[in-house]
């Protein structure tokens, strides 16, 4: 019987590790993420404006690619497309503009961001 709790109690442990406890806080009282403080958001307006807010620092600046790191570790944003550049960088929010052909999310497989 014992044996049987301490397996319960380890699948628990572990399923809660799994998730973030600022997502679980989130999906407990059913409220957007982008409203705690630390955590990161992009807001994609049009073909033409991507707003970072979470940001840290700029990794790679060129016309076709801009790549943001984010607040997470190992993290980052890349919005790729033609004449882009930074309209505004303050206090972790970027605002790229330019014409955007995509946005995507990556992580760092060996964490040297």
């Amino acid at each position: 019987m014992k044996d049987m709790k301490d397996m319960k109690d380890t699948k628990a442990k572990e399923s809660c590790q799994r998730i973030p406890l600022s997502q679980r806080i989130c999906q407990a009282l059913d409220m957007p993420p982008e409203i705690l403080p630390g955590l990161s958001s992009v807001e994609i307006h049009g073909r033409s404006l991507v707003k970072i807010q979470g940001a840290g620092a700029i990794l790679l600046y060129s016309p076709e690619e801009i790549r943001i790191s984010l607040r997470n570790k190992g993290e980052y944003v890349s919005v790729k497309g033609f004449s882009l550049y930074c309209a505004s960088y303050n206090m972790g929010a970027v605002g790229v503009e330019g014409r955007i052909c995509s946005v995507s999310f990556e992580e760092d497989k060996d964490g040297k961001i």
